[in-house]
């Protein structure tokens, strides 16, 4: 019988809170739920199919239609997993009634449940706690800063009884589970191993069964030094590796429960994954074994037991890490081996701990020590793991954590050396500071101005700083006006803001690198120093945070995406990833649901009349917006009428869209947009009730009828598919949101126990209860002012002793949300713009085969309004004897077949002699670089294979057949070459669009005349059209431009625009005001006559365009090249700049001063690079940037409605804190600048008036409310804002800090949904743009791999190492040292520079005179070796191959600098220029570690592969900067200073505005700049007669160019390195393919081998040394034919006798010292098969490779890489892409070709000698009968190796000899015989003789690839006679059918017959 609802309603949260326990407490250590799938009482038949439908369901938490024993089977049963084996903590063993009673406790069903409530008690209870307020007491007259409460004892309140208690139960369970599991050790390991093991011998060491993870016995022995013959054991190295390995072994975890409890003596021991694993991809058998080593670990790992592994059930590049977890679900791992249970025991220990020191009233006495009540927070950490969506989330990063910790070590590697660079130029600078003197009564004040100087009293004189010990330092910065000092005292901030210390510059280091709070501190530095020190920060920001910080964004999103191209789901939720079917209808419901649509009328009318309701949720939005603060009774009738009117119209909506669902009523709730516009109608309606219509909280609830809009935003065009992809996964985008506010939430709480009641209550985070310190935590998250957070809670501790605990807190949460948990917002956007892996290779079919289809060509609008289109033709007779030579006809494709223009050819120059030619080779080289600078690269690097062929049918070498053979099969490639055929084909219709110009030309014959005037002979034009380029393509009758007249021409225009942005740099308005009040306002002034020069060479290249070409109707017309277009409007600018200059002096203007900005824009026009970057960065993704803007926009208006409806009239304030509000803030208040006692005070009128904490804003008008949250949405002033909010009191009173914290949640939820939505919006369209662009937004997975691997050989380029060793025995010792990367010289070397490191680090601005010194000798020490090492790898290495390295040059440069400055420095001989070299040299010492670590190498390189287009970004985005510093600076410069503008943060001059410019770009106070330079009158003074400059801003000039610079920088630019970052970064990471075994060990090996037989000279391997270069690769690249240790040196050495052996028996004989029992038995485990096909690969890529080489070089080293790769790391199937497979396949086609054309020579070759040898045997025989003796005759013409004697066995059979010569070099072909061989390469050298015989000739592979089966016995018996196998003759004799080589075998056997 049924249960029922409600009991099973009661099941069903049973369960549900089963799984959460399972998650959240998981006593079995089962790992993350989405990780495994634990199915013990799973029916072990059942079908796949239900075991997926039962994960699905375990997945989406669906239980509808279970019963319960379907629901018991999905939870595992603790008894199965949690065995009792061993014995744990020394003293409890199996049948110990202490460790069974805490078994049957930890197995009891209820148990997790249970504890799982009290973790989630835990949490409450402790937010209880945190409710209540605690700060420091108030501050009194008496007391101005009064001391923390000590407290004494821990209980105080029920919640800390509550607390106690609950950690006494944490512990029993603790203690439960280490009796049961153990603590540390494995249960089977005693505890006296710990002790002994050290010193133990290998082979005595207790260990528990092998586990999983174990090494191997080879590994483990190479480790203890047995087991191997060639470990040198002896040295310290290996002992001490010996040591290491003894020490660990006893802390090896078993693989599986080797014992059940006695409870369940019969149950299964490991759990099991559900499921069929994915497929794994094929490869080559040689491929194969790249993931050999990561699928056996992970097999292992997951195998329980020694049973036989299971294929790896993720192809991650993170398998191993992946087995490691899993392989932890196998067994029950001791309590501190699981990462929780780590966890919850530092929990434990701090609780504990704090209860003691509570106890003993230290916690909270004179120093507060909160760090361990912080860490008993972390029990409930826990709770991350309650939901399946944030557990996977958690999966997810532990499975990129090994990534994210490469990167971090690489991002702080980077900090620490601009640490260093930050404490050697900054150590003491921002401890200057000027001070007022003592005057009128008070004492002296510090003003807080770094400074670097004073004016002294007395003389007036600049004076520099006084040292804290009164000398005096250097003048520099700042200097202090009269009356004050500039005096070195402690540092801002408590002393925690400066760079004195490694640990302080570290921390301004994280500041800039945050790119918030980062611009005080420059302008600090700036005024401490000089100017210059922006750069520091500058490059440090561009650096870290534009360029290497976004190594985590990559991380994030390449780890993300491969998890949900591997697993088919979101790495966000357990989900399966969605699949949208296009052709599901709008009113469809699910699969059973489903019924036959019937017609409805009232569906068909509302179809028609649905766009009535969008209008009306238009309109209510629209009539909400018009509400005010003073609104009158009629505007408030028609507000509340209107809004009425419209809830009962969408009510009446959802009742007809009911009815229109009818028949099947439940099909309107099966549409979402049904059940949010029926919440959104039911909501709307409830808020119309009187009694919430009148309350306050309908301000709030208007959201209701607000978020109507979004029908709104759907109607829009290509606003909805926009929508629907940044909303399309809402499942995970609210798993992120759920688990970044959980994350938020534990924080918070640790915050709150570490910092609650040490700050001052009037701090708005002062973390005094659990709300407050959730919004610090999130303000840390958002970045946002993050470092008034850090200093604020820092000082407040600095007195209590907490302050370095508290950096290092803040900044490692800062670490953890905003460079990772903010980039997974990244991810889970970009998860949705990414195509489904399945959908790829369709989608890229279909863009191959578009791509070939013929493009139509468009009409351009020019040629559309040509007016000759209209006139008739006129065509000019041409006698046919006075025709020019260069005239072309055009005539049609049909009729003529390759005409076209001939080639102008190069005169050969008459200068010869060496001088000439060194002085021509200059000039042209000059000539060239500024060619690509103007032009690009004009040639291409491409050669296409019909090209080859071309050019090789005209070669004047001899052809043999076998180049006829390759020539055929290149026209056969060259005809499937789609790239080669698009080029021509683009080629073809190129000269039919000339031909047919060069006819309407010919019918017009004034349409090529510029003006009607200059024709094509023309002097004057043909001298202009060599000076300028045409447009839109070349001249068809003209003169081609020149090369070097053109490129002159270009130079001078570059120069000329250089000078124009110099003389604006210098002549600003400043300048220019000065000038005329010295000079007088007079015209003709120098910067008036350069700008008119500047204008006059634009308007003269303008001329010279328009008379080469023409303007409009013309065939190369001006105005045909968008370039040409701007170049137009710059130039029109510019004229009307100088001429109301000219005319007006100073400008007529703002607007015409701002025209000069237009020059810089030309600097775009005149250089290629910034061309192309423009228009494929920019104008490539315009149109999806303004989409993303549009989708913004339109969030940010029903946002700024509500605002407007919460917050209007709210926000206002008094100027006069004291005031009480509106009613008294009246008259005048005292008000003080400096001091804190109120001295110096002057009146100041009270002022109601709008808040301005940064920027000024407010919510009482729908346009300030868009503006400020427009403004907030670029996380800039977003607290501020908030901070107002959370302080407000009521209508018209005084706002008080957090008196209204519930508004908060207004700005959380916008900051969350808004500004990071959007933020990341951007950032994930720029990334989607380059995957467009670049391509890779449709590759999958194999091929992104083979792309990334791509990049990675081309970046390698050979050693240049001697290809001997030295013989001389010094330098033979010098060449070891230089060749061997990890032996003792190498390691010693890095080990000093990572010394040198760490004692950079130890300067301070503390000067100790003798550890100054004692660091200066080492840094000279230091300085030594590294010359000594230099000295050693150049001798040993010689000149020729030490240069070839860029390190060694380095390192050349860095220690003779270090060297030379070290000594001067130490001698006492420096100035300060040499102080601040050596400083720069020994930094740069530390670069090395780049070179000699891996990971850095790695990572380094990554950086360095994107630093390219890094560079060109960069370049375009400097000339932005020009343009808009220059408009700012001649619209501002002027414009007085308000609240925020100081001498160096103002647009006076181009500097400063540069700089300016450089920190709005990171966001950093934009918005406040923007509001102080729309300052009016009458706060400022207009212009007037007597004075016509105006210090007046403009509202219009401000808002529209802050806003431009804020979207184009910030929005776009910033991102636009996050997209290059991205872009560019996998191909180190994606290493689930070949790269992965592509390590730099791998490439030396690879480098070694190819120095070894690569020709020196000429860097390519010759056709000669394939066979012996392929014979000696190893590791991936192996390619011989038999293993190694099948070789023959290998298999003689295992089968020598030993002597040990008894011969009596017959089992084993003894013949020249080899044992043949061994013998045989080595040779029975070869794998034939393998080798056969090992054979195959070694005989395809070498004829590949005789195919591919050039002729006389041979092949590169990056081809041969590359064909290796095809061979051996990818499947070219998988990886290649559809118009690279179709080359691809050809080329496999061609090579299988030649394989069997080998293989057919080579049987013809053996029937001929066969056949000659049984006709010598036969006549051998004849001649017998004759002769009394017999004897064979054998010819001359025979094989020089004869058959053995007494043999009767044809020729063919195997000899011992020929075996034994197979052995001794298996991977070599054939030894070449006395027959020629052919050349197959495509240029191959021409034969001997002209006399080709196909029968004499053989190929270096015949031996090898003629394998026609012959079956070698293995046995080495020298008698039996091997045969052809049938099956071996079928393939035989089908290869001679169905290949082109069957007409050979017939010419053959005639030849034969004939002789």
């Amino acid at each position: 019988m049924g249960l029922t609802p409600i009991e099973r309603t009661g099941t069903t949260i049973s369960q549900s809170l089963r799984r959460v326990s399972l998650r959240v407490v998981n006593f079995a250590s089962a790992g993350l739920e989405d990780h495994i799938r634990l199915a013990e009482a799973d029916d072990q038949n059942a079908s796949d199919a239900a075991r997926r439908g039962k994960e699905r369901a375990q997945d989406e938490g669906d239980d509808d239609g279970l019963g319960d024993e379907k629901l018991d089977s999905e939870l595992p049963e603790l008894s199965r997993t949690m065995p009792l084996r061993g014995r744990t903590l020394g003293l409890f063993g199996p049948t110990s009634r202490v460790r069974f009673a805490m078994y049957r406790f930890l197995v009891y069903p209820w148990t997790e449940p249970a504890i799982l409530c009290l973790i989630m008690l835990n949490a409450v209870v402790l937010t209880i706690q945190a409710s209540r307020t605690f700060t420091l007491p108030a501050p009194t007259d008496a007391d101005p800063d009064p001391p923390p409460t000590r407290i004494h004892g821990y209980f105080h309140t029920w919640e800390d009884t509550a607390i106690f208690l609950l950690f006494v139960l944490f512990s029993l369970e603790a203690f439960a589970r280490t009796c049961v599991s153990g603590l540390i050790l494995d249960p089977e390991v005693p505890l006296s191993a710990v002790f002994s093991a050290p010193f133990a011998p290998a082979d005595t060491l207790h260990a528990p069964p092998p586990a999983p993870l174990a090494r191997s016995a080879t590994a483990t022995s190479t480790l203890s030094g047995t087991g191997s013959g060639l470990a040198r054991s002896g040295t310290l190295l290996h002992r001490l590796r010996r040591l290491y390995a003894n020490t660990t072994r006893p802390f090896a975890l078993a693989s599986s429960s080797a014992s059940l409890a006695p409870a369940a003596p019969g149950a299964a021991s490991s759990a099991t994954l559900v499921g069929p694993a994915p497929p794994s991809r094929k490869r080559s058998d040689t491929a194969a074994t790249l993931l050999e080593k990561s699928v056996s670990s992970g097999s292992a790992a997951s195998a329980p037991g020694g049973a036989p592994p299971k294929p790896d059930a993720l192809a991650l590049p993170f398998q191993f890490s992946l087995a490691l977890a899993r392989g932890v679900t196998r067994r029950n791992l001791p309590y501190l081996r699981h990462s929780w249970s780590r966890i919850d025991a530092v929990a434990l220990l701090g609780f504990w701990v704090t209860f003691l020191l509570a106890q003993t009233g230290a916690e909270r006495g004179a120093h507060h020590i909160g760090v361990f009540r912080a860490l008993s927070v972390l029990r409930t950490a826990r709770l991350l793991a309650i939901t399946s969506g944030t557990t996977t989330i958690m999966r997810s990063l532990k499975t990129a954590r090994p990534l994210l910790a490469s990167v971090a070590y690489f991002v702080l590697f980077a900090m620490a050396l601009f640490s260093i660079i930050g404490i050697q130029s900054f150590k003491g600078s921002l401890r200057r500071s000027c001070y007022l003197q003592p005057t009128l009564g008070q004492p002296e004040i510090q003003l807080g101005q770094s400074c670097g100087g004073y004016v002294d009293p007395g003389n007036f004189s600049d004076m520099p700083y006084i040292t804290r010990d009164g000398g005096t330092g250097s003048l520099k910065g700042f200097v202090c006006p009269l009356g004050q000092v500039c005096r070195e005292e402690d540092n801002p901030e408590g002393g925690i803001e400066s760079f004195d210390t490694i640990y302080f510059a570290a921390l301004q280091v994280i500041i800039v690198a945050s790119a918030n709070g980062w611009s005080p501190l420059m302008y600090s530095m700036i005024d401490a120093e000089f100017f210059i020190s922006c750069f520091f920060f500058i490059v440090c920001i561009v650096v870290l945070n534009f360029w290497l910080i976004n190594l985590f964004v990559a991380v994030i999103t390449n780890t993300f995406s491969a998890i949900r191209e591997e697993t088919h789901k979101s790495a966000f939720g357990a989900a399966p990833w969605p699949v949208v079917d296009e052709q599901d209808e709008a009113w469809a419901g699910p699969e059973g649901l489903r019924r036959p649509a019937r017609r409805n009328p009232i569906r068909e009318i509302y179809e028609h009349i649905r766009w009535c309701w969008v209008a009306l949720a238009l309109a209510s939005l629209v009539l909400q917006a018009t509400r005010e603060v003073e609104i009158g009774p009629t505007h408030e009738q028609i507000l509340q009428t209107g809004e009425l009117v419209f809830t009962l119209a969408f009510d009446l909506e959802i009742v007809v869209r009911v009815l229109a669902a009818l028949p099947d009523w439940r099909g309107f709730f099966l549409q979402g947009t049904n059940y949010l516009d029926l919440v959104l109608a039911l909501g709307s309606s409830a808020i119309q009730i009187p009694v919430v219509r009148h309350s306050g909280v309908y301000p709030w609830l208007t959201i209701f009828q607000l978020a109507r809009f979004y029908r709104v935003i759907l109607e829009i065009p290509r606003m909805k598919p926009l929508l629907l992809s940044v909303f399309g996964n809402m499942y995970g985008l609210a798993n992120m949101t759920l688990f970044l506010i959980l994350v938020n939430y534990v924080a918070a709480l640790v915050s709150v126990q570490l910092l609650r009641g040490d700050m001052a209550p009037g701090d708005a985070m002062n973390f005094g209860q659990i709300f407050t310190a959730f919004l610090a935590i999130y303000q840390v998250f958002s970045s946002e002012n993050w470092t008034d957070i850090l200093y604020d809670s820092a000082t407040a501790e600095v007195a209590l002793g907490q302050s370095a605990i508290v950096v290092l807190f803040i900044v490692a949460w800062f670490f953890f949300a905003n460079f990772i948990v903010l980039q997974m917002f990244i991810a889970v956007i970009n998860e949705n713009f990414s195509v489904a892996e399945e959908a790829k290779r369709g989608q890229q079919a279909s863009h191959y085969f578009h791509s070939q289809a013929p493009e139509k060509a468009r009409a351009a609008w020019v040629r559309k309004l040509n007016p000759y289109r209209w006139f008739r033709a006129s065509p000019k007779a041409i006698v046919v004897e006075n025709l020019p030579s260069s005239l072309v006809l055009p005539m049609q494709k049909a009729l003529v077949q390759d005409t076209g223009l001939p080639k102008p050819e190069r005169r050969p120059s008459a200068r010869t002699g060496e001088g000439g030619t060194r002085v021509r080779h200059l000039a042209n080289k000059s000539l060239n670089i500024l060619q690509q600078l103007f032009i690009g690269d004009t040639q291409s690097n491409d050669v296409p294979l019909a090209t080859l062929r071309h050019a090789r049918k005209h070669s004047v070498t001899l052809q043999d057949q076998a180049d006829e053979e390759t020539e055929r099969h290149l026209d056969l490639i060259a005809t499937v070459n789609n790239e080669a055929a698009a080029v021509e084909d683009a080629n073809d219709a190129q000269d039919e669009r000339r031909a047919l110009k060069a006819d309407f030309i010919r019918n017009h014959p004034s349409y090529d005349k510029t003006f009607w005037i200059f024709s094509q002979k023309n002097p004057a034009r043909r001298f202009c059209q060599m000076l300028v380029r045409p447009a839109g393509g070349d001249r068809i009758y003209g003169r081609p431009p020149s090369t070097i007249a053109h490129t002159v021409f270009q130079f001078v225009l570059l120069l000329t625009v250089i000078g124009g942005v110099v003389v604006e740099s210098i002549a600003t308005p400043v300048y220019r005001r000065g000038f005329y009040a010295e000079h007088g306002r007079v015209r003709g002034s120098w910067f008036d006559v350069a700008e008119s020069a500047f204008g006059l060479t634009l308007v003269v290249e303008f001329a010279i365009k328009i008379v080469a070409d023409g303007f409009l109707f013309t065939p190369n017309a001006y105005i045909r090249s968008i370039w040409n277009v701007l170049d137009f409007f710059i130039m029109a600018g510019l004229v009307v700049n100088v001429t109301t200059g000219l005319v007006f002096i100073g400008g007529l203007s703002r607007f015409t001063r701002s025209l000069k900005a237009l020059r810089a824009l030309r600097l775009i026009t005149l250089i290629e690079k910034m061309r192309s970057t423009f228009e494929s960065l920019i104008i490539s993704g315009a149109s999806r940037i303004l989409d993303a803007a549009l989708l913004a926009i339109l969030y940010m208006i029903p946002y700024a409605v509500w605002g407007l409806n919460i917050f209007a009239g709210l926000t206002n304030q008094c100027n006069d804190g004291n005031s009480a509000g509106y009613a008294d803030c009246i008259n005048e208040f005292e008000s003080s600048v400096i001091g804190d006692d109120g001295a110096f005070t002057f009146p100041v009128p009270r002022v109601w008036a709008h808040p301005s904490p940064s920027t000024t804003f407010s919510f009482d008008s729908f346009r300030a409310s868009l503006l400020i949250l427009f403004e907030i949405v670029s996380l800039e002033g977003w607290i501020d804002v908030m901070d107002v909010a959370t302080s407000i009191t009521g209508k018209n009173l005084q706002p008080q800090t957090n008196a209204s914290q519930v508004n908060a949640i207004f700005f959380l939820v916008y900051n969350l949904l808004g500004a990071i939505v959007i933020l990341t919006l951007f950032v994930s369209i720029i990334i989607g743009n380059f995957s467009s662009k670049t391509g890779t937004a449709l590759l999958t997975q194999p091929q992104r791999e083979w792309i990334d691997l791509q990049k990675l050989i081309t970046r390698q380029r050979p050693s240049k190492r001697p290809k001997k060793r030295p013989t001389f025995k010094l330098r033979a010792w010098c060449f070891d040292r230089a060749v061997r990367k990890h032996g003792w010289w190498s390691r010693m070397m890095t080990v000093l520079f990572t010394v040198h490191v760490f004692a950079l680090m130890t300067q301070t601005f503390a000067s100790q005179s003798f550890v100054d010194a004692l660091r200066n000798d080492f840094f000279l020490f230091i300085t030594l070796l590294y010359v000594v090492d230099i000295l050693v790898r150049f001798y040993g290495l010689g000149w020729h191959s030490f240069r070839a390295s860029g390190w060694n040059i380095f390192d050349v440069i860095v220690a003779s600098g270090s060297l030379i400055t070290t000594i001067s420095v130490r001698v006492g001989a420096s100035g300060y220029v040499i102080d601040q070299l050596q400083k720069l040299f020994l930094v740069s010492i530390a670069f090395k570690l780049i070179q000699r670590m891996n990971n850095l190498n790695k990572l380094f390189k990554t950086a360095v592969a994107s630093l390219p287009v890094i560079l060109s970004l960069l370049s375009l985005w400097i000339i932005l900067f020009v343009f808009f510093a220059i408009l700012f600076v001649e619209v501002f410069s002027l414009t007085k200073w308000n609240t925020g503008e100081t001498r160096n943060q103002n647009y006076s001059s181009m500097g400063n505005a540069l700089v300016m410019l450089t920190f709005m770009s990171s966001g950093e106070g934009w918005n406040q700049y923007m509001h102080d330079y729309a300052i009016t009158y009458p706060r400022c003074t207009n212009s007037s007669t007597d004075d016509q400059e105006s210090d007046c801003g403009s509202v219009g000039w401000s808002f529209t160019l802050f806003i431009a610079w804020n979207l184009l920088s910030m929005y776009i630019f910033v991102n636009m390195f996050t997209g290059v970052v991205v872009e560019n970064f996998s191909y180190v990471f994606q290493i689930t393919g070949g790269a992965k075994a592509v390590t730099r060990e791998e490439m030396r090996a690879f480098k070694k081998v190819w120095a070894e037989f690569a020709n020196q000279r000429t860097g390519f391997l010759e056709r000669a040394q394939f066979v012996p270069f392929f014979r000696k690769l190893g590791g991936i690249f192996e390619v011989r034919i038999y293993p190694t240790e099948f070789s023959v040196a290998n298999i003689l050495a295992s089968c020598q006798d030993t002597g040990d052996t008894d011969y009596s028996y017959k089992t084993s004989k003894l013949i020249d010292g080899i044992d043949l029992r061994l013998l045989n038995g080595t040779l029975a485990r070869i794998d034939y098969d393998a080798i056969r096909r090992r054979r195959k690969l070694f005989s395809r890529l070498y004829h590949e490779a005789i195919f591919t080489h050039q002729h006389g070089k041979g092949i590169s080293f990056t081809d041969m890489l590359l064909l290796l790769s095809h061979h051996k790391l990818i499947v070219d199937n998988e990886a290649l892409m559809l118009k690279d497979l179709v080359v691809r396949t050809e080329t496999n086609e061609f090579v299988t070709d030649l394989v069997n054309l080998d293989r057919v020579r080579s049987l013809l070759k053996t029937i001929h000698y066969r056949r000659r040898f049984l006709a010598t045997r036969q006549q051998a025989r004849d001649s017998k009968i004759d002769q009394d003796v017999p004897e064979i005759i054998v010819e001359s013409d025979l094989p020089s190796t004869p058959p053995p004697p007494h043999t009767t066995r044809d020729i063919t059979s195997v000899t011992r000899r020929s075996l034994v010569t197979s052995w001794a070099e298996p991977e070599t072909p054939t030894q070449r015989d006395q027959f020629d061989y052919p050349d197959l390469s495509p240029a191959g050298s021409s034969p001997q003789s002209t006399r080709l015989r196909r029968d004499r000739r053989v190929s270096d592979m015949s031996a090898l690839s003629a394998d026609l089966g012959l079956r070698y016995t293995r046995d080495l018996s020298m008698f039996r006679d091997s045969t052809f196998s049938p099956e071996d003759d079928h393939d035989v004799l089908a290869t001679m059918q169905n290949s082109s080589w069957g007409a050979m075998m017939l010419e053959a056997e005639e030849e034969e017959q004939k002789r």
